[in-house]
């Protein structure tokens, strides 16, 4: 059972790092251009649920995608509590 869940808690991890890299590469619009930055872009896009949050205009060309950023805290809350549920078992 605590393999499981920290196998769980190891993806809930990486989702959370790849939405990271989604929200830096949007901020700067330059990074969203290139072949990678669109690639990343277009596969992290199944880990954001439509908030309805509009996104900020950033200084650099680009936006800050406020639902990202909530997917990454509700992600982390979610790992946080079967790190708790772990220590239980």
């Amino acid at each position: 059972m605590r393999t499981l869940i920290t196998i769980c808690m190891n993806v809930l991890v990486i989702i959370a790092v790849v939405l990271t890299a989604r929200i830096v590469v949007r901020y700067f619009g330059v990074l969203s251009s290139p072949a990678p930055g669109e690639a990343l872009v277009a596969a992290s896009s199944v880990f954001v649920l439509p908030l309805g949050l509009t996104d900020v205009r950033s200084l650099y060309g680009g936006v800050f995608d406020i639902n990202a950023s909530v997917m990454v805290m509700v992600v982390l809350l979610v790992e946080w509590l079967l790190s708790a549920l772990r220590a239980r078992v």
